[in-house]
């Protein structure tokens, strides 16, 4: 009786723990729908990588934290722009991608990648030195976003920027439109901001269906 007592205490913990992992990534899907999604060739072609990366403005040494990595899309031009005196701390929750942007850096030979398994309230980084932390298409994903980005601001440098390109709310193109859980506006994002230091800087207008934004420390 008292290891079957034993037995049900595991399982439910088990099942807490795993529904609460679950609700804490925001519209997840598993590695292989990801790379399918994220690297359709017409989406590829609709997030004008080269024109964002040339707008961040980085600069050989520059260290960069693209959080929601995904396939790599972002690391990889980012990595070439901060060179190879620079870095790249590609993060996500999902250890199956971290693999595919490693392989995909090999293909490369890009050596300035370094991949994070980043947590649902905080990204890990190994070092408090981010020149440029980077949202693209994820922060709506993210459950926890106030204690998120509070963990987030505590690796960026004094002068460290954070960018966040995400899609306008109930905006026509929206995918998620409709959705209030996974939409983030950025008058949301910028009281977000204001909590943990930052403020809106620069606002970039290279798309119709999204905003971004630049933010630095007040």
């Amino acid at each position: 009786m008292v290891a079957l007592r034993k037995f049900c205490c595991f399982i439910g913990l088990f099942l807490l723990l795993w529904t609460s992992a679950g609700m804490a990534q925001l519209g997840s899907r598993s590695t292989q729908e990801w790379v399918d999604v994220l690297d359709r060739p017409q989406r590829l072609e609709s997030l004008k990588v080269e024109e964002i990366v040339k707008s961040l403005e980085l600069k050989p040494g520059d260290h960069v934290a693209d959080i929601g990595a995904g396939t790599g899309t972002f690391s990889i031009p980012m990595a070439k722009a901060v060179g190879a005196s620079g870095l790249i701390y590609a993060v996500d929750i999902d250890t199956g991608l971290l693999a595919h942007i490693n392989e995909r850096a090999s293909q490369e030979k890009i050596t300035n990648v370094r991949t994070v398994a980043g947590e649902f309230n905080d990204p890990k980084l190994p070092q408090r030195d981010v020149d440029l932390a980077f949202f693209h298409d994820v922060l709506h994903h993210i459950e926890n976003r106030e204690p998120y980005l509070t963990h987030l601001a505590s690796y960026l440098k004094p002068t460290g920027r954070i960018v966040v390109i995400d899609f306008v709310k109930d905006h026509p193109k929206a995918p998620h439109k409709g959705n209030e859980q996974l939409q983030v506006s950025l008058e949301q994002a910028a009281q977000w901001m204001k909590k943990i230091g930052f403020e809106l800087v620069q606002q970039i207008p290279l798309f119709e269906e999204k905003y971004f934004v630049v933010f630095a420390r007040r």
